[in-house]
């Protein structure tokens, strides 16, 4: 295992622009319509940053191109929606899968600009509502507020446990075990808070 890390946090290491390139494209694929269905975005922005804190690089950077390229992601499916909503329910994977756009709908109607903001930390519909959003014509200005005002707490929030995550693995590399168990314990501290917080949001839009 230590040797896949190696070769990871020496690549992340030598090539720092690269892996700054390919968070920037994880947070855009993750947030566009299908793209975020397929492609594994999150985990691939978390493990380069992780890799990027064990190779002693700053966060900022990582964070800034992040809420970015999170930005961009959902603008484009906005987008999208709002240019061919018409043809879109008839293509795949909307055709055969009837149930992606029934609750992206359902959240939308619900809470409107607010699903735009509370939908980017939920699976699937984080990509499928700012399709919806274009879809039913929701004016672009609220629909940038709610996506800019989003992506700056889904950028961190995937950023700073990667880091910790990083932070841990370095530490136990180095035999400080010590260390290590401190920043694994306020990764999951972490992760359960967030947890605790993201069940409480989704509890409350059923």
């Amino acid at each position: 295992m230590w040797s896949w890390i190696d070769s990871a946090v020496g690549l992340v290491a030598s090539n720092p622009g690269y892996a700054l390139a390919v968070v920037f494209a994880a947070a855009i694929i993750e947030a566009v319509a299908v793209l975020g269905i397929i492609v594994p975005g999150t985990p691939i922005l978390m493990a380069v940053a992780g890799a990027g804190a064990m190779a002693g690089q700053p966060m900022l950077p990582f964070l800034v191109l992040s809420v970015i390229g999170a930005v961009i992601g959902d603008f484009v499916s906005f987008w999208i929606g709002k240019t061919f909503s018409v043809r879109l329910r008839r293509v795949w994977p909307f055709a055969s899968r009837p149930a992606l756009m029934a609750n992206a709908e359902r959240f939308f109607n619900r809470y409107g600009m607010y699903s735009v903001a509370f939908c980017r930390f939920v699976p699937v519909l984080r990509s499928t509502v700012p399709l919806v959003a274009g879809m039913a014509g929701m004016r672009q200005s609220r629909f940038v507020m709610a996506n800019v005002a989003s992506a700056f707490v889904w950028a961190p929030v995937h950023i700073y446990p990667a880091q910790l995550a990083g932070l841990s693995l370095e530490r136990l590399k180095d035999g400080d075990w010590q260390s290590g168990a401190l920043w694994g314990a306020l990764l999951l501290a972490g992760c359960a808070a967030a947890w605790a917080v993201h069940r409480a949001v989704i509890a409350k839009m059923r």
